[in-house]
C-alpha cells in the first residue's frame, strides 16, 4: 500500500474529530491521576538484555518518576530479575555500580550482602540481632519480564496483565525483527527538558511538523516531493500501544560528507531516509508493505517509542518529573563498526540524530510555556497526526477505566 490520500482518522470513530483540550499536557492535578493510573501499573522499558549476557551480570536503572533505584541482575539459574535497589537493614542503597559481575550484592554501610535471586545472604554478626527473619529481608523485588530482548518492569506487586498479554497483538507482530537480536553498538543521549512527557512523545510519531520544523535537518531524506507536507503511510492503533508507518525519498541525494558517512557505514544510517525491502519481515514491522519504507514508529504505552528501520532501531523513552518537565533519553542501536572509516559513519549518524532532537525541543518547551500560561486550550489535529489524537484518547481512557476499577472495589 503506497501513501495516499486517504482520510485516517475517519477509519476511528471513537477518536473524533474535533480540538482536544490542552489541559493533560499542564495540569498538576491530571499528571498526579496518570502516575496512580498509567505508570504505576502499565510495564516500563528498563534496558536491554544484551546488558546482563551471563549469569551474575547486573545493571542499575534510575527511575526518575518516582526517585527509585532499580537493579537488574542475571541469576545463577540465566533468569533475569529485577529488585529496589535498597538495604533492609538500614534503607541504604546495596549496589553504586552503574554495572558489573558479582555473586552477591554487598551493602557499603554495614556489609549486608543479597544473592543474584534477592535474598539474604549474609550478616556481619548476625548473633547480635533480635529476632532476625532472613526470610523476610531480601531485596525487594519488582514484577519482571523479558520481550525481543528488552527488559520492563511493573511497580504494581501484582499487574493486572503479564508483559506479552499487555502487548498483545502489537508486540507479536514485531516478534522476529533481526536487528533486535543482532549484536550492536549502542550510544545514549539524555536530556532533561521542560516540557510535559506527552509533548515530547508526541513530537517524535508524526511527521507533518518535518518539512518546516526539520527542513535544514532530515526534512529532504523523509519528506521529498514525492512527500511535501510530511504525510505517513498509514497508523496502526493497537490499545493502548500504537504505530505509524513512514516512506523514504528515493530522490535524496546526500551532502558530500554525509554522503562519504552513508557509503562507510556497517549498515543503513539512522537519517539516511533510504527504503528497504518489505520482504522477510515480520508481519508487524511496515504492515502495509511500502515498497519505500524506511521507518516504523512504535509507541510502547506509555512512555517509549521504539523506532525501527532496514537494519537499525533506535528508542526514545521519556520519564516524567512534573506536569511541565521530562526526563528524555534516545538509545541508538547500530551495527558495530570494524575499521575507523565505520567508527566515522556512526559519529555521523548519531550527532545528525541529535540535532533534529534539539531542533524539537525548543520547539516543545515554548509550546510548554504557552498552554501553562493558558495561551492556547485546545489543540487542532491534522489527518496525519493521528497518532497524537489516539495518544490523547488512550491516557484518558486509561485514567478512567482505572479510577472506575478502583472506586468499584471500594
Amino acid at each position: 500500500m503506497a501513501m495516499t490520500d486517504t482520510e485516517l482518522t475517519l477509519r476511528h470513530p471513537e477518536l473524533g474529530t474535533g480540538p482536544v483540550s490542552t489541559d493533560v499536557y499542564w495540569k498538576p492535578e491530571f499528571y498526579e491521576r496518570e502516575l496512580r493510573a498509567i505508570f504505576r501499573q502499565g510495564w516500563l522499558c528498563i534496558g536491554r538484555e544484551e546488558r546482563i549476557p551471563a549469569p551474575g551480570d547486573f545493571f542499575t536503572k534510575e527511575l526518575p518518576t518516582f526517585k527509585l533505584s532499580i537493579i537488574v541482575a542475571r541469576g545463577k539459574d540465566g533468569v533475569v530479575r529485577a529488585f529496589h535497589n535498597v538495604c533492609q537493614h538500614r534503607g541504604a542503597g546495596v549496589e553504586l555500580r552503574d554495572a558489573g559481575h558479582c555473586k552477591v550484592f554487598t551493602c557499603p554501610f554495614h556489609g549486608w550482602s543479597y544473592n543474584l535471586e534477592g535474598e539474604l545472604q549474609g550478616v556481619p554478626d548476625q548473633k547480635a540481632f533480635y529476632d532476625l527473619r532472613r526470610e523476610k529481608l531480601g531485596l525487594p523485588a519488582l514484577a519482571c519480564d523479558t520481550w525481543e530482548g528488552f527488559v520492563f518492569v511493573n511497580l504494581n506487586p501484582e499487574p493486572a496483565q503479564g508483559l506479552r498479554e499487555y502487548l498483545g497483538e502489537f508486540g507479536a507482530g514485531l516478534e522476529g525483527f533481526a536487528p533486535f537480536h543482532s549484536p550492536t553498538t549502542e550510544f545514549e543521549y539524555t536530556a532533561r527538558i521542560q516540557v510535559n512527557w506527552k509533548l515530547m512523545l508526541d513530537s517524535f510519531t508524526e511527521i507533518y511538523h518535518v518539512p518546516v520544523l526539520h527542513k535544514r535537518s532530515v526534512a529532504s531524506s523523509i519528506c521529498g516531493p514525492n512527500n511535501p507536507y510530511g504525510r505517513v503511510v498509514d497508523v496502526v492503533p493497537r490499545y493502548p500501544h500504537r504505530m505509524a508507518t513512514l516512506s523514504g525519498n528515493p530522490e535524496y541525494q546526500p551532502f558530500p560528507v554525509q554522503g562519504l558517512a552513508y557509503g562507510l557505514a556497517a549498515g543503513p544510517s539512522v537519517t539516511s531516509g533510504g527504503s528497504g525491502s518489505p520482504e522477510d519481515l515480520p508481519a508487524g514491522v511496515n504492515p502495509a508493505r511500502d515498497p519505500l519504507w524506511t521507518l516504523d514508529l512504535n509507541v510502547f504505552f506509555p512512555n517509549m517509542i521504539v523506532i525501527v528501520g532496514p537494519g537499525m532501531y533506535f528508542t526514545h523513552t521519556m520519564w516524567p518529573l512534573h506536569a511541565g518537565e521530562t526526563i528524555w533519553q534516545m538509545h541508538g542501536h547500530l551495527q558495530p563498526a570494524a575499521n575507523a572509516a565505520q567508527r566515522f559513519a556512526q559519529e555521523n549518524a548519531m550527532v545528525e540524530l541529535r540535532d533534529a532532537v534539539m531542533e524539537d525541543v525548543n520547539t516543545l518547551e515554548r509550546i510548554q510555556n504557552a498552554i501553562s500560561q493558558g495561551l492556547c486550550d485546545e489543540f487542532v489535529f491534522h489527518d496525519h497526526e493521528l497518532t497524537l489524537r489516539y495518544q490523547h484518547y488512550t491516557v484518558l481512557k486509561w485514567v478512567e477505566d482505572f479510577e472506575k476499577t478502583m472506586s468499584a472495589g471500594r
